[in-house]
């Protein structure tokens, strides 16, 4: 078959394939970002406080550090350096100020969690939210490995949360009842929200 022969029918053939998928008949995932961590600079949406900052024995630092949950190239993520371990009650958190943000279009939340020191985590901690009315709905997260790990909680698991069209800010809260071991470093990264759980 001569060549002039053959483009013609390749031609013909390749029009005759559709350009692109129908935008109408795909319904693709809504997704929004609460934090990637990878700034230069941890950003002043983002802070933390102690239950008792008269007690030196309870405290949290954090900073960005090179480890990305996703292996993107130059990522980072944020690392709690929490300390709990004293003889008065200790809780300390990290926030992530949201500004009054509505979440009522999505039902899941996602976010990568490690153990940095090497894998002896053993505890809970625990992910929050504030409305708009200042309510505060928990969640416990266990199971923390040295290698990362993507919880998907649906915010159904929040229950005092009724109105997700103003929410506050989302912690990240660790404790003296549910940390082992009291004193250590954890990494998170990758949060956002979805539509649905895959």
């Amino acid at each position: 078959m001569r060549p002039l022969i053959k483009l013609f029918i390749l031609g013909f053939f390749l029009s005759a394939l559709p350009l692109a998928v129908n935008a109408e008949s795909v319904t693709p995932q809504q997704v929004l970002w609460i934090e990637t961590f990878d700034h230069e600079d941890i950003p002043k949406s983002i802070g933390t406080w102690e239950h008792n900052v008269l007690d030196s024995n309870q405290g949290i630092k954090i900073e960005l550090v090179d480890q990305d949950a996703a292996g993107k190239k130059g990522g980072k993520s944020l690392a709690l350096h929490f300390d709990v371990d004293s003889s008065n009650p200790a809780m300390v958190g990290c926030w992530i100020k949201l500004e009054n943000q509505d979440l009522s279009a999505f039902d899941t939340l996602h976010f990568s969690l490690k153990s940095g020191d090497g894998g002896h985590f053993r505890g809970s901690v625990a992910v929050q939210f504030t409305d708009s009315g200042y309510r505060k709905a928990a969640y416990l997260i266990s199971q923390i490995k040295d290698e990362w790990k993507e919880y998907r909680i649906p915010l159904k698991k929040f229950p005092r949360i009724s109105d997700w069209s103003g929410i506050q800010d989302f912690e990240i809260i660790i404790d003296d009842i549910n940390a082992n071991p009291k004193e250590g470093t954890l990494l998170v990264d990758e949060i956002y929200l979805s539509s649905s759980i895959k």
